[in-house]
């Protein structure tokens, strides 16, 4: 059985950055989530196993359906510890997918954090409990009535990559990259290579040895 926790302790350990050239090193195609998805919140770290959802436009003069925001609410009501909820909302910029709310629904079940191809709103109350919001920015108004519920725990398309649920999400000031579930102990392993590299070229420059001469015994990470 995989153990959840261990892994996103030993991701929290790392950078983006080497989980993207660890990716590359193992031959898995595009793994970084498009540079629009940015931080929202102070807290820009986050680690976790996708919980997945997928939003799309409500039809026109169509009364607002309350079993819609049931179906919402169960995202952080049925997370387990370790989910990190990722949502697909195509983009949609003209109302908020994820709040206050949800985020304090979802703590107390071990949830680690929300990546949104859309936006959210509430930031400065998510602040006070740092969870971490990723996102293309920020927005006052409600979903009710502008997004509805298509899936949740199914492949979604956020931030260009396809997320799967229980793939593992990492996301840091440099962005968000998703890692297929089958292929993370394979990424993990070359992550930690790729930073093991970094502080030895560190150290190396930090002598005063000539790069150049670095490059020829171990190649630039």
């Amino acid at each position: 059985m995989v153990n959840r926790e261990q892994i996103i302790e030993r991701t929290m350990k790392l950078y983006v950055a080497a989980l993207s050239d660890a990716a590359d090193e193992v031959g898995i195609g595009r793994v970084c989530m498009d540079s629009v998805i940015v931080p929202l919140t102070k807290n820009v770290r986050l680690a976790g196993f996708a919980r997945t959802a997928k939003l799309v436009k409500s039809p026109v003069n169509q009364p607002y359906d309350e079993e819609q925001l049931k179906i919402f609410m169960s995202l952080a009501t049925d997370a387990i510890d370790g989910d990190l909820i990722v949502i697909d909302t195509a983009s949609a910029t003209d109302c908020s997918a994820w709040g206050q709310v949800m985020t304090k629904i979802g703590l107390p079940r071990g949830l680690r954090g929300a990546v949104i191809d859309g936006t959210s709103r509430d930031i400065h109350d998510i602040d006070q409990v740092n969870f971490a919001v990723f996102g293309i920015g920020r927005h006052p108004g409600t979903m009710r009535g502008r997004m509805d519920m298509e899936s949740v725990g199914e492949p979604i398309v956020c931030g260009g990559v396809t997320v799967s649920p229980g793939d593992l999400i990492f996301g840091d000031g440099d962005g968000v990259v998703v890692i297929p579930q089958a292929r993370i102990e394979e990424v993990l392993l070359s992550a930690e290579e790729v930073v093991s590299t970094d502080k030895w070229w560190e150290d190396k420059l930090e002598d005063g040895e000539d790069p150049y001469d670095l490059h020829k015994e171990k190649p630039m990470p």
